[in-house]
């Protein structure tokens, strides 16, 4: 039986999988969840979408830590030190129209609640502060805030939707794990300023 021949010195081994992604975002009360929710499965029956909603995993995100191998405790350990850091008033989000993100092709197309300008100010303020506590030095890149109901290969023509909306009075870093389609692991939550809310 011939022996195994170990890989020639010059081939590196196979990166492990990037099986853990960490994110801030902020999470809808129950009752703005379930109207998503509705509404969700709403644009599904009418415009014929092979989708399903999950209700457990709605959410906006502020921003993303990347996908990593393992979940490292360093990283967890800045990451929520930062966040403790953040100081901005609690504000009100207000979703008001739906449409489809493009996608790479053969891929889904997320099919997401939107905001009008002049919503999106708290929701702006959070995500570059957040994202100063993370890189001091680094300018906050451009954001559209949303929260994805479904992913769909059709395409969902944009539309105005009666608002959904709710008070954001904290945030959250999530773990998600690949290939879960169960909620999101809470890492920690962090409370916005009551007492200044906008």
């Amino acid at each position: 039986m011939p022996s195994q021949q170990p890989p020639p010195a010059d081939v590196a081994p196979a990166a492990p999988p990037l099986q853990h992604h960490l994110f801030f975002a902020v999470v809808p009360d129950a009752a703005t969840a379930r109207a998503a929710t509705d509404l969700g499965q709403a644009l599904i029956a009418r415009h014929g979408l092979q989708a399903q909603v999950r209700t457990q995993r709605l959410h906006a995100t502020l921003l993303s830590l990347g996908w990593e191998a393992t979940l490292s405790g360093r990283h967890l350990a800045w990451a929520c030190a930062a966040a403790a850091h953040v100081r901005v008033p609690a504000f009100e989000l207000r979703f008001d129209h739906v449409l489809s993100f493009p996608r790479a092709p053969r891929a889904k197309r997320p099919c997401v609640l939107c905001a009008s300008a002049e919503a999106q100010a708290g929701f702006l303020r959070l995500h570059a502060a957040l994202h100063a506590a993370l890189w001091p030095q680094a300018q906050a890149p451009h954001i559209t805030p949303h929260m994805t109901l479904c992913y769909s290969r059709q395409a969902v023509p944009e539309q105005a939707v009666a608002p959904l909306a709710w008070k954001v009075d904290r945030f959250a870093l999530l773990h998600n794990r690949r290939g879960s389609s169960g909620p999101y692991e809470v890492i920690g939550e962090w409370p916005l300023d009551a007492m200044d809310a906008i």
